[in-house]
């Protein structure tokens, strides 16, 4: 390929190959600039609270949003219990997902496109400072059928966005200023069991974790505010 591929491409899911291999900051502030709406929908969502996003809420969560749910918010490494409602949750989930955000630049995204492991992003959870993301190949497409590689989406289902969010989310709540930090996710596996997430240590597979997060819905598991497969399908919209 010569030359830099444009940034627009990066929204054909038709385009083979074409992934913004060559453009990786482009691609990660289209990204950006494509989580702070996605952010500031749901954050209108959550606000307006209508009977329609009641029900999506309920399709992701198996709750309609009222239900209280126990967080932690550990003080310096001291459980320290407190009762939210699963709407009030996802509302200071989306505060903290925007100002992690809000610190990143490009800089601090790390290119692993060319590197040994396939995956999409990954980051190392207990970072409270100094975020970074490491990116793979992945994230600029899934290898599709005879070997081609289909851009990915920014916006919307298996999107860039979504995983962005899904990745910030696993950054821990800060150890001396719980009220700050990421959420402090994890990932649950087919049999909604907490799984490691960092790149070589979960042996579970996409599709596991997706039933895993499924079952949690179903069974109304107050942990699937914990599952980051869960709070990353909340944030699967084109804004």
């Amino acid at each position: 390929m010569s030359g830099p591929t444009k940034a627009t491409l990066s929204k054909d899911k038709k385009t083979l190959n074409q992934c913004l291999k060559n453009d990786f900051k482009i691609m990660v502030q289209e990204a950006l600039d494509a989580m702070g709406r996605v952010l500031d929908q749901r954050e209108k969502d959550l606000k307006d609270w209508t009977p329609d996003k009641q029900d999506e809420f309920h399709k992701i969560f198996g709750s309609r949003g009222e239900r209280e749910i126990p967080v932690d918010l550990p003080l310096r490494g001291v459980s320290d219990i407190h009762n939210m409602t699963a709407r009030e949750i996802m509302l200071d989930g989306i505060r903290r997902l925007r100002d992690i955000k809000g610190q990143l630049t490009v800089n601090d995204f790390i290119n692993e496109i060319d590197g040994p492991k396939a995956f999409c992003a990954r980051v190392s959870s207990g970072q409270q400072s100094n975020y970074k993301v490491h990116i793979g190949i992945n994230f600029t497409g899934r290898l599709k059928n005879h070997g081609f590689r289909s851009c990915m989406s920014v916006m919307g289902e298996d999107s860039r966005v979504s995983t962005l969010c899904h990745e910030m989310s696993h950054f821990v709540k800060k150890f001396a200023e719980p009220s700050q930090g990421g959420m402090g996710t994890s990932d649950y596996d087919e049999n909604c069991h907490k799984k490691k997430h960092e790149d070589g240590e979960d042996k579970s597979s996409f599709e596991q974790h997706k039933d895993g997060a499924n079952k949690m819905v179903k069974k109304e598991d107050p942990n699937v505010f914990d599952n980051a497969y869960n709070i990353e399908r909340y944030f699967q919209i084109s804004a």
